[in-house]
């Protein structure tokens, strides 16, 4: 088998090897007829709020088991069209998991991750349709800080050219009708509900409300994502016992996806600020004092 540091210099095998080595690695599930097990966990959401430091913290675990390839296999946003079978092949054998369990005397925890999951109103319909036990765990990060790590995100990817006030202004008209064609097409992908919804991806009442009228709340773990920054192993702590596994220790827990900026000015806070006072007040009765922002 090619090992993943040979794979990382591209010189040291021909393209065609390293394209069937790609191709058998993205589909040895499905040719495998042994069964797969469907994920017990997913990490919904926020965008630019840890839900990858969560995942791989998670990760550490050694009773915690993710796709084969990324943290978020993303079957039920962006590859809604391919099969529930599909998404299966991505996770580990039955046996495995199995075996894992006999040996710890543990169920083991199966997930994966991707911040659309949260904000796509469609998908904790899917999941639920899918997997009515899973749980789910969310990080939730100040809206208009998340907001404006957002645009920079989208910026250093190329998908944003307007600056961050016009893209701000934008948004309701970059946005309009593009859940209704969601709704009407489950296999439309809007591009400007993933990258430019800046401010309305903030807007986490409605969000949080969707996964607690399926799921019921013991089933949804909200946390904040400034807790999970300043003290990550009491958070990871709490999302282990939300998932029924022992506790960690010795692990080390460095950031990801971090990039420097400058914090919110008064003068944004003055301009966007309110846009999320509602449903803020909302989501303290929702989590209540869960989070050092409100």
């Amino acid at each position: 088998m090619i090992g993943r540091k040979a794979l990382g210099k591209k010189s040291a095998l021909p393209q065609p090897v390293r394209n069937v080595y790609v191709w058998a690695n993205r589909n040895i599930g499905r040719i495998d007829p042994r069964p797969r097990v469907l994920p017990n966990f997913v990490v919904a959401g926020t965008q630019r709020g840890g839900t990858t430091s969560l995942f791989i913290y998670l990760l550490a675990h050694e009773q915690v088991l993710g796709p084969r390839r990324a943290k978020g296999v993303h079957y039920f946003d962006t590859n809604w069209h391919e099969s529930d079978a599909w998404y299966r092949s991505n996770f580990p054998l039955q046996s495995t998991i199995d075996q894992m369990a006999r040996e710890s005397g543990t169920t083991p925890a199966v997930g994966e991750g991707a911040p659309y999951y949260m904000f796509n109103p469609l998908i904790p319909g899917r999941i639920h349709d899918l997997m009515p036990e899973c749980r789910v765990l969310m990080v939730l990060r100040e809206p208009l800080d998340r907001a404006m790590s957002h645009h920079n995100h989208e910026v250093k990817r190329g998908f944003e050219t307007l600056s961050m006030t016009d893209a701000f202004d934008a948004e309701p008209g970059r946005l309009a009708g593009e859940v209704e064609k969601m709704q009407a097409d489950p296999n439309y992908i809007s591009k400007p509900h993933i990258h430019h919804a800046y401010l309305e991806r903030g807007q986490y009442a409605d969000q949080v409300e969707r996964y607690f009228n399926l799921f019921g709340r013991d089933q949804v773990l909200v946390m904040d994502s400034a807790k999970l920054k300043s003290h990550p192993e009491e958070t990871v702590r709490r999302a282990t016992d939300f998932l029924g596994l022992k506790p960690m220790s010795g692990v080390d827990y460095p950031l990801y996806n971090q990039r420097d900026r400058d914090p919110v000015s008064p003068e944004l806070r003055e301009r966007y600020g309110h846009v999320f006072e509602e449903s803020n007040a909302r989501l303290r009765e929702l989590v209540p004092g869960e989070f050092t922002w409100l």
